[in-house]
């Protein structure tokens, strides 16, 4: 197992975390998307979890098949997923900051907005080489 970790590098491992991050996201935002108290019309949108599905399969292909492109584009798509998230999410974010009803954010809000951000860190990551430099004196 520490071979096979060793040949796929970094960024094999940088996409393998961004994948569980990507499931993470998803879970918790199918748990806490819609308003409990209906002071809004919050509630969990096919507009949302669906970019997070296709993102999380493009991570995990990419597991499959080494390609940059796939990876960017995972990018893309959790990228769109957060700002659908944020377009869906406004009315309680503003009524959690107002104090209207006393809603607050709770973990897995929180954890969400976290891994989605995580998971478009580390897609754009996992497409950077991350090959150990050669040793000084060997290239003498």
């Amino acid at each position: 197992m520490k071979e096979f970790f060793k040949n796929k590098g970094v960024g094999y491992i940088l996409n393998i975390v961004a994948t569980a991050l990507g499931l993470v996201a998803m879970i918790c935002y199918l748990v806490s998307g819609t308003d409990k108290s209906y002071m809004t019309e919050t509630t969990v949108s096919a507009i949302v979890y669906v970019p997070l599905i296709v993102a999380v399969l493009l991570n995990a292909g990419t597991l499959f098949y080494n390609n940059s492109l796939m990876k960017i584009a995972a990018f893309g798509v959790y990228f769109l997923a957060f700002a659908l998230w944020g377009y869906n999410q406004a009315g309680y974010i503003v009524n959690v900051f107002m104090g209207i009803d006393g809603n607050s954010f709770g973990f897995a809000y929180i954890l969400t907005i976290i891994c989605m951000v995580a998971c478009m860190v580390l897609s754009l990551m996992c497409t950077g080489s991350f090959k150990k430099k050669a040793n000084a004196s060997a290239s003498a």
